[in-house]
């Protein structure tokens, strides 16, 4: 089985998101356990989670990570939004044990001025403090590859090692590569030779074992522009023969593979088609005009 997905809409409870995910024929989802613009929020019901994982049963998707809200910043140089990002994601730890989630993608932060290493110090300590206040919590932390717009942190393989060689304990963390944004932060896949290129560096600086989820995004800005803007599917300047890649690899084949493209459900559903009949064909690399300006 191929797991494949999008993420999907939890409006009105996460109980509803598996059904959304079964409505687009998802094996695989991700979610927002709470709004993800707002620092707190109500804790998981009892009865939500229930129907939850009533849903879940009857949806036949057999793998559902979270990402974390849009507002943590595990690498500010300012102590109180460290603390109040920390206390984000001890919550987003928590919410996710309750739902048994395969994962938590997490958006590592930006430096702030501060710089690179110091950045990632404050990223290493302060997600050490949320695992140690979390000890019986399974869901691993997937640290997400970022494009390095302004001062983020996570846009070169080497960020991302070294935060995974910071973590006292590694077993609960992994990756998820965005296939846009690392593209956009100059790793190149959109031929045979330069995705093998790129997967041989991932491997040889982070490590594939390490790569829990893949977000299947095209983009329609260069590769090394450091711009984050998600496109559907062979509709960007990557193309679909990247994306041909990564499904059929089998290194990856029990690896999630999710959706974050623009236009709903509706084009949800397009690209989820696309990328199914990517599956065993080969597809002539095309390489697109990027757009220009932001």
């Amino acid at each position: 089985m191929v797991l494949l997905g999008a993420h999907v809409s939890a409006s009105g409870g996460v109980s509803n998101a598996p059904l959304n995910g079964k409505n687009l024929g998802c094996t695989a989802i991700q979610l927002f356990s709470k709004n993800q613009r707002q620092w707190s929020a109500p804790p998981l019901s009892d009865d939500e989670t229930a129907a939850y994982f009533t849903n879940l049963k009857a949806s036949g998707i057999v793998s559902v990570v979270a990402h974390d809200t849009y507002l943590i910043n595990l690498g500010s140089p300012d102590t109180e939004m460290r603390e109040k990002s920390l206390h984000a994601v001890i919550d987003e730890i928590k919410r996710a044990n309750k739902l048994k989630l395969n994962g938590i993608v997490f958006h590592p932060g930006s430096h702030m001025g501060a710089g690179d290493a110091q950045g990632i110090r404050f990223v290493v300590s302060s997600l050490n403090r949320a695992v140690d206040e979390t000890p019986d919590c399974t869901a691993p932390i997937l640290i997400e590859t970022t494009a390095g717009q302004g001062t983020n942190l996570g846009h070169t393989f080497e960020h991302i090692r070294d935060m995974l060689a910071g973590v006292k304990d590694k077993s609960r963390f992994g990756v998820c590569y965005d296939t846009c944004h690392t593209f956009c932060a100059g790793y190149d896949i959109r031929t045979a030779e330069t995705y093998k290129a790129t997967m041989e560096k991932f491997n040889s600086i982070i490590g594939l074992s390490n790569l829990k989820c893949i977000h299947m995004n095209d983009t329609d800005y260069e590769l090394g522009s450091k711009k984050d803007r998600h496109q559907n599917i062979g509709k960007g300047v990557i193309g679909k023969a990247a994306f041909g890649f990564f499904m059929n690899d089998p290194r990856f084949q029990n690896v999630p593979k999710i959706l974050e493209t623009p236009g709903g459900d509706e084009w949800y559903a397009r690209d989820l088609k696309t990328l199914k009949g990517l599956m065993k064909t080969k597809v002539k690399a095309k390489v697109r005009k990027p757009k220009q300006n932001a």
